[in-house]
Protein backbone atom coordinates (compact mmCIF):
# COMPACT_ATOMS: atom_id res chain seq x y z
CA UNK A 1 0.00 0.00 0.00
CA UNK A 2 1.19 3.93 -0.45
CA UNK A 3 1.92 6.30 1.74
CA UNK A 4 -0.80 9.09 0.96
CA UNK A 5 0.42 12.76 1.91
CA UNK A 6 -2.39 15.25 2.33
CA UNK A 7 -1.86 19.13 2.01
CA UNK A 8 -4.35 21.57 3.40
CA UNK A 9 -5.48 24.59 1.38
CA UNK A 10 -5.07 28.19 1.39
CA UNK A 11 -6.36 29.63 5.68
CA UNK A 12 -6.63 26.20 6.80
CA UNK A 13 -4.88 23.66 8.72
CA UNK A 14 -4.51 20.20 9.20
CA UNK A 15 -7.64 19.33 10.98
CA UNK A 16 -8.89 20.09 7.85
CA UNK A 17 -9.24 16.34 6.99
CA UNK A 18 -10.29 14.93 9.92
CA UNK A 19 -12.31 17.39 12.40
CA UNK A 20 -13.77 20.42 10.39
CA UNK A 21 -15.52 21.43 13.63
CA UNK A 22 -11.42 22.29 14.88
CA UNK A 23 -10.87 23.78 11.33
CA UNK A 24 -11.40 27.11 11.86
CA UNK A 25 -11.49 29.89 8.64
CA UNK A 26 -11.86 33.71 8.00
CA UNK A 27 -9.27 34.62 10.96
CA UNK A 28 -11.36 31.99 13.54
CA UNK A 29 -14.60 33.70 13.07
CA UNK A 30 -16.62 30.57 12.43
CA UNK A 31 -15.11 26.70 12.27
CA UNK A 32 -15.23 25.21 8.43
CA UNK A 33 -18.60 23.17 9.22
CA UNK A 34 -20.18 26.48 7.75
CA UNK A 35 -19.38 25.25 4.35
CA UNK A 36 -20.73 21.78 4.92
CA UNK A 37 -24.20 22.64 6.33
CA UNK A 38 -26.92 21.64 4.32
CA UNK A 39 -29.91 21.87 6.42
CA UNK A 40 -31.61 24.04 8.82
CA UNK A 41 -31.38 23.51 12.94
CA UNK A 42 -33.92 23.69 15.28
CA UNK A 43 -32.06 25.67 18.22
CA UNK A 44 -33.89 28.43 17.93
CA UNK A 45 -31.12 31.11 17.65
CA UNK A 46 -31.54 34.85 16.07
CA UNK A 47 -28.77 33.52 13.11
CA UNK A 48 -27.36 30.38 12.67
CA UNK A 49 -25.21 28.89 9.44
CA UNK A 50 -27.65 25.53 10.21
CA UNK A 51 -26.27 22.34 10.46
CA UNK A 52 -23.95 19.30 9.29
CA UNK A 53 -24.71 15.84 8.92
CA UNK A 54 -23.67 14.26 11.71
CA UNK A 55 -22.43 10.92 9.22
CA UNK A 56 -20.36 13.57 7.15
CA UNK A 57 -16.37 11.86 7.21
CA UNK A 58 -13.30 13.44 6.37
CA UNK A 59 -10.98 12.13 3.91
CA UNK A 60 -8.11 11.31 6.56
CA UNK A 61 -10.68 8.63 8.20
CA UNK A 62 -11.92 7.18 4.79
CA UNK A 63 -7.98 6.44 3.95
CA UNK A 64 -7.17 5.10 7.23
CA UNK A 65 -10.04 2.55 6.91
CA UNK A 66 -9.18 1.58 3.93
CA UNK A 67 -5.52 0.84 5.17
CA UNK A 68 -3.35 3.41 3.83
CA UNK A 69 0.03 4.90 5.41
CA UNK A 70 -1.09 8.86 6.52
CA UNK A 71 0.55 12.09 6.43
CA UNK A 72 -0.02 15.57 6.47
CA UNK A 73 0.97 19.13 8.67
CA UNK A 74 0.07 22.36 9.64
CA UNK A 75 1.48 25.33 7.64
CA UNK A 76 3.04 27.36 9.81
CA UNK A 77 1.66 30.33 7.33
CA UNK A 78 -1.50 29.43 5.75
CA UNK A 79 -1.74 32.49 4.51
CA UNK A 80 1.51 33.41 3.92
CA UNK A 81 3.72 32.94 0.70
CA UNK A 82 2.83 29.81 -1.22
CA UNK A 83 6.66 28.98 -2.06
CA UNK A 84 7.21 28.73 2.15
CA UNK A 85 4.25 25.81 2.02
CA UNK A 86 6.57 24.36 -1.01
CA UNK A 87 9.66 24.21 1.13
CA UNK A 88 7.85 23.09 3.81
CA UNK A 89 6.58 20.01 2.07
CA UNK A 90 10.16 19.43 0.68
CA UNK A 91 10.65 19.00 4.70
CA UNK A 92 7.83 16.57 5.45
CA UNK A 93 8.62 14.58 2.05
CA UNK A 94 11.56 13.67 3.74
CA UNK A 95 9.89 12.85 7.31
CA UNK A 96 7.94 10.45 4.74
CA UNK A 97 10.59 8.75 3.51
CA UNK A 98 12.63 7.97 6.15
CA UNK A 99 9.19 6.82 8.08
CA UNK A 100 8.31 4.66 5.30
CA UNK A 101 11.35 3.61 2.99
CA UNK A 102 10.88 2.30 -0.23
CA UNK A 103 7.43 2.88 -0.22
CA UNK A 104 5.52 4.41 -3.46
CA UNK A 105 3.49 7.89 -2.46
CA UNK A 106 0.44 9.89 -3.86
CA UNK A 107 -0.22 13.07 -2.94
CA UNK A 108 -3.52 14.32 -2.26
CA UNK A 109 -3.98 18.46 -2.22
CA UNK A 110 -7.23 20.57 -1.46
CA UNK A 111 -7.46 24.02 -3.53
CA UNK A 112 -4.11 25.82 -2.99
CA UNK A 113 -2.86 22.33 -1.15
CA UNK A 114 -3.04 20.87 -4.71
CA UNK A 115 -0.56 24.15 -6.08
CA UNK A 116 1.66 23.07 -3.77
CA UNK A 117 2.12 19.76 -5.02
CA UNK A 118 2.64 20.57 -8.57
CA UNK A 119 5.53 23.28 -7.81
CA UNK A 120 6.79 20.42 -5.98
CA UNK A 121 6.76 18.11 -8.61
CA UNK A 122 8.16 20.17 -11.42
CA UNK A 123 11.26 21.69 -8.83
CA UNK A 124 11.76 17.61 -7.56
CA UNK A 125 11.95 14.87 -9.91
CA UNK A 126 10.53 12.47 -7.42
CA UNK A 127 11.16 8.80 -8.22
CA UNK A 128 9.25 7.37 -5.51
CA UNK A 129 5.80 9.57 -6.03
CA UNK A 130 3.47 7.56 -7.89
CA UNK A 131 0.28 10.44 -8.45
CA UNK A 132 -1.61 13.17 -7.99
CA UNK A 133 -5.12 14.01 -6.77
CA UNK A 134 -5.86 17.80 -6.54
CA UNK A 135 -9.46 18.66 -5.05
CA UNK A 136 -10.91 22.49 -6.37
CA UNK A 137 -7.07 23.42 -6.80
CA UNK A 138 -7.25 26.26 -9.57
CA UNK A 139 -4.48 24.95 -12.10
CA UNK A 140 -5.61 28.18 -14.21
CA UNK A 141 -5.83 30.40 -11.21
CA UNK A 142 -8.89 32.01 -9.96
CA UNK A 143 -10.44 35.37 -10.68
CA UNK A 144 -12.11 35.73 -7.05
CA UNK A 145 -9.74 38.35 -5.62
CA UNK A 146 -11.30 40.79 -8.02
CA UNK A 147 -14.30 41.22 -6.86
CA UNK A 148 -13.56 41.67 -3.15
CA UNK A 149 -15.09 45.30 -3.60
CA UNK A 150 -18.27 43.98 -3.94
CA UNK A 151 -18.91 42.86 -0.23
CA UNK A 152 -19.01 46.06 0.92
CA UNK A 153 -22.77 46.92 -1.12
CA UNK A 154 -23.62 43.18 -0.56
CA UNK A 155 -23.50 43.92 3.08
CA UNK A 156 -25.87 47.02 2.32
CA UNK A 157 -28.09 44.00 1.12
CA UNK A 158 -27.45 41.81 4.37
CA UNK A 159 -28.37 44.82 6.52
CA UNK A 160 -32.00 45.62 5.27
CA UNK A 161 -32.79 41.69 5.62
CA UNK A 162 -31.37 40.74 8.75
CA UNK A 163 -32.08 41.81 12.75
CA UNK A 164 -30.39 44.82 14.21
CA UNK A 165 -28.51 42.45 16.92
CA UNK A 166 -27.31 40.63 14.12
CA UNK A 167 -25.83 42.67 11.69
CA UNK A 168 -22.70 42.94 13.55
CA UNK A 169 -21.85 39.41 13.24
CA UNK A 170 -22.66 39.06 9.74
CA UNK A 171 -20.68 42.38 9.22
CA UNK A 172 -17.48 41.41 10.90
CA UNK A 173 -17.24 37.94 8.58
CA UNK A 174 -17.96 39.93 5.38
CA UNK A 175 -14.96 42.11 6.44
CA UNK A 176 -12.65 38.92 7.02
CA UNK A 177 -13.66 37.66 3.58
CA UNK A 178 -12.84 40.62 1.99
CA UNK A 179 -9.01 41.16 3.48
CA UNK A 180 -8.83 37.32 2.46
CA UNK A 181 -9.82 37.85 -0.88
CA UNK A 182 -7.59 40.74 -1.42
CA UNK A 183 -4.47 39.20 0.98
CA UNK A 184 -0.99 38.98 -0.78
CA UNK A 185 -1.43 35.13 -0.91
CA UNK A 186 -4.74 35.17 -2.84
CA UNK A 187 -2.65 37.57 -5.79
CA UNK A 188 -0.12 34.69 -6.39
CA UNK A 189 -3.38 32.77 -7.56
CA UNK A 190 -4.72 35.06 -9.95
CA UNK A 191 -4.62 34.14 -13.68
CA UNK A 192 -1.93 35.69 -14.94
CA UNK A 193 0.19 35.97 -11.99
CA UNK A 194 3.83 34.78 -12.05
CA UNK A 195 3.07 31.54 -9.73
CA UNK A 196 0.13 30.45 -12.14
CA UNK A 197 2.29 31.18 -15.16
CA UNK A 198 5.08 28.95 -13.95
CA UNK A 199 2.72 25.98 -13.14
CA UNK A 200 2.29 25.53 -16.57
CA UNK A 201 4.49 23.09 -17.74
CA UNK A 202 3.70 19.14 -18.24
CA UNK A 203 4.38 17.09 -15.10
CA UNK A 204 6.55 13.94 -15.52
CA UNK A 205 5.09 11.48 -17.77
CA UNK A 206 4.83 8.72 -15.28
CA UNK A 207 2.82 10.75 -12.97
CA UNK A 208 -1.02 9.45 -12.47
CA UNK A 209 -3.18 12.20 -12.00
CA UNK A 210 -6.52 12.74 -10.91
CA UNK A 211 -8.59 16.32 -10.67
CA UNK A 212 -11.55 16.93 -8.86
CA UNK A 213 -13.68 20.13 -9.48
CA UNK A 214 -17.23 21.81 -7.81
CA UNK A 215 -19.99 23.03 -9.80
CA UNK A 216 -22.11 24.74 -6.60
CA UNK A 217 -21.17 28.01 -5.81
CA UNK A 218 -23.13 27.96 -2.30
CA UNK A 219 -20.43 28.19 -0.12
CA UNK A 220 -23.01 28.97 3.07
CA UNK A 221 -26.06 29.69 4.07
CA UNK A 222 -27.35 32.34 7.00
CA UNK A 223 -30.51 31.31 8.58
CA UNK A 224 -32.30 34.65 10.37
CA UNK A 225 -34.97 33.89 12.62
CA UNK A 226 -37.28 36.93 11.99
CA UNK A 227 -39.74 38.20 15.02
CA UNK A 228 -42.80 36.76 13.22
CA UNK A 229 -40.90 33.16 13.74
CA UNK A 230 -40.54 32.11 10.33
CA UNK A 231 -37.22 32.29 8.88
CA UNK A 232 -34.98 33.75 5.94
CA UNK A 233 -32.41 32.41 4.81
CA UNK A 234 -29.70 34.01 2.98
CA UNK A 235 -27.09 32.43 0.90
CA UNK A 236 -23.19 33.39 -0.14
CA UNK A 237 -22.71 34.25 -2.98
CA UNK A 238 -25.49 34.83 -3.63
CA UNK A 239 -25.32 38.18 -1.89
CA UNK A 240 -22.14 38.91 -3.94
CA UNK A 241 -23.90 38.12 -6.97
CA UNK A 242 -27.00 40.00 -6.43
CA UNK A 243 -24.09 43.44 -5.81
CA UNK A 244 -22.08 42.55 -9.59
CA UNK A 245 -23.29 44.38 -12.55
CA UNK A 246 -25.45 42.15 -15.12
CA UNK A 247 -22.61 40.20 -17.35
CA UNK A 248 -19.88 40.46 -14.83
CA UNK A 249 -20.50 37.55 -12.94
CA UNK A 250 -17.23 35.08 -12.62
CA UNK A 251 -17.53 31.29 -13.64
CA UNK A 252 -15.88 30.94 -10.21
CA UNK A 253 -19.42 32.15 -8.66
CA UNK A 254 -21.97 30.66 -11.97
CA UNK A 255 -24.20 27.42 -10.88
CA UNK A 256 -22.67 24.48 -12.95
CA UNK A 257 -19.51 26.06 -14.00
CA UNK A 258 -17.68 26.77 -10.10
CA UNK A 259 -17.47 26.11 -6.75
CA UNK A 260 -17.84 29.82 -5.74
CA UNK A 261 -13.68 30.21 -5.27
CA UNK A 262 -12.45 28.09 -8.35
CA UNK A 263 -13.75 27.45 -11.55
CA UNK A 264 -14.75 23.93 -12.79
CA UNK A 265 -12.46 24.58 -15.97
CA UNK A 266 -9.87 25.94 -13.80
CA UNK A 267 -9.77 22.60 -11.28
CA UNK A 268 -9.04 20.62 -14.12
CA UNK A 269 -5.26 19.00 -14.11
CA UNK A 270 -3.88 19.01 -17.43
CA UNK A 271 -3.20 15.31 -18.50
CA UNK A 272 -5.50 13.86 -15.80
CA UNK A 273 -8.66 11.98 -15.05
CA UNK A 274 -11.39 14.54 -14.44
CA UNK A 275 -14.54 14.65 -12.82
CA UNK A 276 -17.08 17.41 -11.66
CA UNK A 277 -19.46 17.59 -9.21
CA UNK A 278 -22.47 19.55 -7.99
CA UNK A 279 -20.40 20.62 -4.79
CA UNK A 280 -18.82 24.10 -3.50
CA UNK A 281 -15.49 24.30 -2.53
CA UNK A 282 -15.46 22.89 0.83
CA UNK A 283 -17.46 20.03 0.87
CA UNK A 284 -16.08 18.23 -2.60
CA UNK A 285 -13.39 17.47 -0.01
CA UNK A 286 -16.15 15.56 1.73
CA UNK A 287 -18.09 13.98 -1.04
CA UNK A 288 -18.66 10.18 -0.38
CA UNK A 289 -18.36 9.63 -4.12
CA UNK A 290 -15.46 11.36 -4.62
CA UNK A 291 -13.64 9.28 -2.08
CA UNK A 292 -14.94 6.01 -3.68
CA UNK A 293 -12.63 7.78 -7.14
CA UNK A 294 -9.74 8.55 -4.56
CA UNK A 295 -9.72 5.00 -3.07
CA UNK A 296 -10.21 3.30 -6.57
CA UNK A 297 -7.31 5.16 -8.06
CA UNK A 298 -5.10 4.56 -5.18
CA UNK A 299 -5.95 0.98 -5.33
Amino acid sequence: MPVIVLIHGLGMNNYFWVDPEKCFVLGGLAPLTIFLTDRHDNVGNTISFGSVDPQIQGLWNCLKTGGFSLASWTQSQPLGPIQLAIDELKTAMDTVRNKWPGKAIYIIGHSRGGLIARRFLLEKSGGDIEGLVTICSPHAGTGMAKFSRYLKPAGVIVEKIIPRKSKATLTQALNRVSTFLQSPAIAELEPESEFIVSLQKKLPGKIRKLSFGGTSPALFQVIVRLPSGNHKVVKFPDLLAGAIPSGHLPRELTPGLGDALVSAESAELSGSKHYNFPDNHVKAAYDNKIHGIILDFLS
